[in-house]
């Protein structure tokens, strides 16, 4: 698994998301938690830890206009 995305497939009649994109991406042994927004997490072993983080951060923006969940 290289990138997982916060963001939905499209739908017939919905805006295009301009707020932060989430994702969690491997490299080696190691599982980094990023975002469009520019925050990243430091790397992690525990692929479940990356996901909190980018769980965590995605719920601190959850509040300003376009944020996501991942």
């Amino acid at each position: 698994m290289k990138h997982v995305y916060s963001e939905l497939p499209a739908r017939p009649g919905a805006a295009p998301s301009d707020g932060h994109r989430v994702s969690v991406e491997e490299r080696g042994s190691f599982s980094f938690a990023g975002c469009s927004c520019g925050w990243f997490a430091p790397g992690r072993r525990s692929r479940d830890k990356a996901r909190r983080d980018a769980a965590d951060h995605a719920a601190e923006t959850a509040g300003e206009a376009g944020g996501a969940a991942v």
